[in-house]
């Protein structure tokens, strides 16, 4: 079941990367010191300076900063902070089933963008048609080729 779970779903993703705004931005950045999903750094280089997920607004943006989300949440946001705008930043936000429905540290889906100038806050999405199996996941952020900052969060 959990591979035509995700055959069905890699062929009904939304997943296109978009900018979120310039130079400054309202998200916010605050973060409880309890969570144990909070992003970890992998091969870091400093180019990513706050990672989290997020609930859609409902009107495909960002919304609320959270790790936890409904089965019925169907688009999951990742928003990535660069320490620096600068045009021609290269991101890809790959995310992962680590653990859910069956399936075990499978790859999802990869989002490539490119950042225009003044650009620091980027965020890549997926948005399943149905609701998403119960479990947990991982979003691997990388920033011109380098992994920087993964981010972990779970369907309850």
């Amino acid at each position: 079941m959990s591979l035509a779970w995700l055959a069905v779903g890699l062929l009904l993703f939304v997943v296109p990367a978009c900018s979120l705004g310039k130079k400054s931005t309202n998200v916010s950045t605050n973060r409880s010191a309890s969570e144990d999903s909070a992003p970890s750094d992998a091969t870091s280089t400093g180019a990513i300076k706050e990672l989290h997920m997020a609930k859609d607004d409902g009107n495909g943006n960002p919304g609320d900063e959270t790790s936890a989300f409904s089965p019925g949440d169907r688009t999951i946001h990742c928003v990535a902070e660069l320490a620096e705008a600068k045009a021609g930043t290269k991101m890809k936000f790959s995310w992962f089933i680590v653990d859910a429905d069956g399936a075990k540290n499978e790859k999802i889906k990869d989002i490539d963008y490119t950042t225009r100038a003044l650009e620091n806050i980027v965020h890549g999405h997926l948005t399943l048609p149905q609701n998403w199996p119960s479990g947990k996941y991982k979003v691997e952020v990388f920033v011109n080729g380098n992994l920087e900052k993964t981010a972990q969060y779970a369907v309850e």
